[in-house]
């Protein structure tokens, strides 16, 4: 969902601190330097490179605050993405909360329907934008072991468990690293990253990535979630890692375009409740907005399930471009939440469960508006508190473990 990854320690390569955003983001210049471009190079930076755009390394451009004019000072960073990556978790709390209590509600279903219409692909875009030096450095990959795959072991294990002990089922040695619940993010991600080096060789590397997810949509591996989702959701990666900068931060380049973006997304509510009624336009499976299932799981004959792959394609471009216009551009209290988003995204998902499990949304309360408000405000303060730095303290050691030592020293490498 929004990712969430945390970065590298200036002195430790190999790891992130709890600065945790969307996969793999880096910092980026501050508001003062998000409005023009900066003629001043940081280190390394490229000529004519867009400020807060990852370097031809993937490494990080400093940022000076402004009362800090030294050229070797470090800058600020660009507000903009956190605020970006802020509101993207509490969307991913938003849906999960809201997947619960969408079976009786139109109006929770048609907010359902259009949070996932672009929420996860603008999560993986960012991804992408901010994965680039996978294409350029092979040590860049020293990160995905600690970072990815040793939280994954941690929680997959903690979700299973949360199964056994709350639900009662058996438990199955064969079961325990199954991707469960939020998981397959993870291990997509891990697929993402080490197919980055292969994108910078081709010609049209969007093209292909789309033809392949309109073509993985029937192929046997489908049937399994994750698999399903990595591939349906490639060309939104892809689309992040070779996008140019200055198309990437179009959207918030002018003033009336954050208008224009609260305006789109507010349209797009009646319209999904139009839809999810199915009076005037035949309902569509929602697994084409989850991208969790194969054509055939969702009895589409090929051609019809390439179409609506498409479509979906398409909604999750256009809400996506207006939900990161809408986005503020400047600091908020919020801002610093949002480099947490690791620790919102493996958390949440503990206690949504947990409610889930032990029968709380089964309640005949949250069947009713009032409920629904209830849960929505609830899912909002989860968000917010999961991000705080008290929670980061607690839990540091499972959302960011220390992994270095997994690791082959790196001899002085980035």
């Amino acid at each position: 969902m929004t990712e969430t990854l945390p970065q590298p320690r200036p002195s430790d390569p190999a790891r992130r601190p709890a600065d945790v955003r969307p996969p793999g983001a880096p910092p980026a210049p501050g508001p003062a330097t998000a409005q023009a471009p900066q003629t001043a190079q940081y280190p390394g930076q490229v000529p004519g490179q867009v400020p807060g755009a990852p370097g031809p390394h993937g490494q990080s451009p400093p940022a000076a605050g402004p009362a800090d004019t030294r050229p070797d000072a470090p800058r600020r960073r660009d507000a903009y993405f956190d605020n970006v990556k802020f509101f993207l978790i509490l969307l991913v709390v938003l849906g999960h909360v809201w997947e619960v209590l969408r079976k009786d509600s139109h109006a929770v279903d048609a907010a359902y329907t259009v949070v996932y219409g672009f929420h996860m692909p603008v999560f993986v875009f960012v991804s992408g934008y901010f994965a680039r030096g996978f294409m350029r450095s092979t040590d860049k990959f020293r990160v995905v072991f600690p970072t990815l795959v040793v939280p994954y072991v941690i929680f997959v294990v903690l979700y299973r468990l949360q199964l056994v002990f709350i639900r009662g089922n058996e438990f199955r040695l064969h079961e325990l690293f199954r991707p469960q619940f939020l998981m397959w993010f993870l291990v997509a991600l891990v697929l993402w990253r080490l197919s980055a080096p292969l994108w910078a060789h081709l010609r049209h590397p969007v093209a292909v990535s789309v033809a392949l997810s309109l073509v993985a949509g029937s192929w046997s591996f489908s049937t399994d979630a994750t698999l399903c989702r990595a591939a349906g959701l490639l060309p939104f990666f892809v689309l992040g890692l070779t996008i140019r900068p200055e198309l990437a931060l179009a959207p918030r380049n002018r003033g009336w375009t954050r208008w224009a973006g609260i305006a789109v997304l507010l349209a797009a509510l009646p319209v999904a409740y139009v839809w999810e009624r199915g009076t005037v336009v035949p309902r569509i499976a929602h697994g084409v907005l989850l991208w969790n299932r194969g054509y055939e799981h969702m009895h589409f004959s090929a051609i019809e399930g390439m179409a609506y792959r498409l479509l979906a394609m398409a909604l999750a471009v256009a809400l996506g471009t207006a939900f990161l216009a809408a986005v503020p551009r400047g600091r908020a209290w919020y801002t610093a939440l949002g480099t947490r988003t690791m620790y919102v995204y493996l958390l949440h998902g503990l206690v949504v469960k947990t409610l889930d499990y032990g029968g709380v949304f089964d309640a005949h309360f949250f069947d009713t508006p009032a409920g629904a408000v209830a849960a929505t405000l609830g899912a909002l303060a989860l968000g917010v508190l999961l991000g705080t730095d008290p929670v980061r303290r607690l839990t540091h050691w499972a959302v960011e473990p220390r992994g270095r030592w997994l690791l082959k020293p790196s001899h002085g490498r980035t």
